[in-house]
């Protein structure tokens, strides 16, 4: 195996497990984090909205250029070694173990679209509204469930990066 093979498993497994913990420690800590604080203080849904965003904000600068980086590290393996025929302990080729894992990682992108936009959008008028003291008693009421749902939507979309690191395990121990 050449220095180049090794240098891309190694950045596409960590990317995937790393993006992997990223993405659902937002919904296993900060978010769990701020609805606790909420309910055990004067927390307004308004601050909640605020939090939530300077969370998307971060998340959205840190997570596409590692899923880029490790999509990419993992598609050039299953293209370079598309014509090794080594099995993997569970009967598969390498090369498909990590076109597997290069899809899964970069998952998150349509699975942000088409699940996580609408719910983004409305949160991030939300906190718009928020910074200038517009939020209305109704939207307030809205941002518990809108954040509910993200944390749901977002922790299911930590399982795709997940997905992937585990399918260039498998295919990394082959």
């Amino acid at each position: 195996m050449s220095t180049i093979h090794t240098v891309a498993k190694i950045v596409g497994l960590t990317s995937a497990a790393w993006l992997s913990g990223n993405i659902s420690a937002l919904s296993l800590i900060s978010l769990p984090a701020i609805a606790n604080v909420k309910q055990d203080s004067t927390l307004s849904n308004a601050h909640a909205v605020k939090l939530w965003e300077q969370t998307f904000q971060r998340g959205g600068s840190q997570n596409p250029p590692i899923a880029l980086s490790g999509a990419i590290s993992l598609g050039f393996l299953a293209w370079s070694l598309r014509s090794l025929r080594t099995v993997t302990a569970v009967g598969l080729r390498s090369s498909p173990l990590f076109a597997i894992a290069a899809v899964s990682t970069m998952a998150i992108v349509p699975f942000t679209i088409v699940f996580l936009n609408p719910t983004n959008n409305k949160l991030l008028v939300y906190a718009a509204k928020a910074k200038k003291d517009e939020l209305s008693v109704t939207e307030t009421e809205d941002v518990d469930a809108l954040l509910e749902k993200w944390t749901f939507l977002n922790r299911v979309r930590g399982f795709l990066p997940l997905a992937g690191a585990v399918a260039a395990s498998i295919a990394v121990i082959a």
